[in-house]
């Protein structure tokens, strides 16, 4: 009996674990990750110039994010060993300032950088100067660069507008939104800023 009931339970998550998540999922779905899920990667899958993307930073919600890019080559990057089970097929473990150790310059055409420029993930002015910089030499020039951050002082390194590496950025309204910086209505002030890579090569970078 327990032998069949094992069973029982394995064929089953084994056939509707992929619905068991988007349904869990829909009820992770705050106004920015609405926002993220329903707009910002619908149109950057859309793009027929998008056709290399990198995700910054894994979770077990952002795992069905790969499959929103099917036809995309679709990357995932974290320093921790253990979210490889949350990444991409195409998944790098290592921290976000190292991507050029993966990747060569001007590879992608889009880099979302969500939920991580915070003082539990990219912690110091330092480590996230590295990471944009990483994450310019690995953008092609006219490509996207999508931070997504949270405005209060407790969980963010410092301002954004405060960075000499983002200044290099060109800030780009977002065609879906017409802005090139949305700010979500949660309590933590979770904005997104739209950037390009210049088509001119910036010194020092």
């Amino acid at each position: 009996m327990y032998r069949q009931a094992r069973n029982a339970v394995r064929d089953l998550l084994r056939t509707r674990a992929p619905y068991l998540v988007r349904y869990i999922s829909t009820f992770h779905l705050t106004d920015d990750r609405r926002l993220l899920e329903t707009v910002i990667l619908p149109y950057l899958r859309d793009d027929p110039a998008v056709k290399r993307v990198l995700f910054v930073g894994c979770e077990w919600y952002t795992k069905p994010c790969e499959s929103k890019f099917r036809g995309k080559e679709y990357w995932t990057i974290d320093i921790d060993p253990n979210k490889r089970r949350f990444g991409a097929r195409r998944h790098m473990v290592d921290a976000l300032r190292n991507l050029e150790r993966h990747r060569p310059a001007d590879y992608f055409d889009a880099v979302i950088c969500n939920g991580v420029f915070m003082k539990t993930a990219i912690e110091t002015r330092d480590d996230a100067e590295a990471s944009f910089r990483a994450c310019w030499r690995c953008l092609r020039p006219g490509g996207w660069f999508v931070l997504g951050w949270n405005d209060i002082d407790e969980l963010r390194p410092y301002p954004p507008s405060e960075s000499p590496t983002l200044a290099a950025f060109t800030r780009t309204s977002f065609p879906p939104l017409g802005v090139s910086e949305h700010r979500t209505d949660t309590s933590y002030g979770h904005t997104y800023t739209f950037f390009s890579k210049p088509e001119a090569l910036q010194e020092g970078l």
